[in-house]
């Protein structure tokens, strides 16, 4: 659980008990803060969430990820060793000429951005 929504919540129940303090003794600034804090509460509980339910997609995707790369090598026993020399090859052209590398990745980059956003 993440320590957002367990501040969210802490902040929420106060400005709860606070608001509630506020309407026992007529007291309206109480209230207004209350209602203020249970607001940023709220607030802070949901982006915990948020962060919570994009952890746990990720975590799914590492393990969908992982069971694809497993399946890969299975089916094709040679793929680890194909892809060894592929990633070597280009370590070597990258210590040989890092600028050149350096230029194509920003092409590629330019290109899926293109690809990604459309022609404006």
């Amino acid at each position: 659980m993440d320590e957002n929504r367990i501040r969210g919540a802490a902040k929420e129940l106060g400005g709860k008990v606070r608001g509630a303090v506020g309407d026992v003794t007529g007291d309206r600034e109480p209230q207004a803060n209350g209602i203020a804090n249970e607001a940023k509460g709220t607030v802070e509980n949901l982006y915990g969430r948020a962060k919570d339910a994009l952890r746990d997609v990720a975590d799914q995707g590492g393990g969908v990820a992982k069971d694809a790369i497993e399946q890969g090598c299975r089916s094709f026993p040679d793929a680890k060793r194909t892809y060894r020399r592929g990633a070597d090859t280009v370590t070597d052209y990258a210590k040989e000429s890092p600028l050149v590398l350096a230029a194509m990745a920003g092409a590629i980059g330019y290109l899926l951005a293109m690809v990604v956003h459309g022609r404006r």
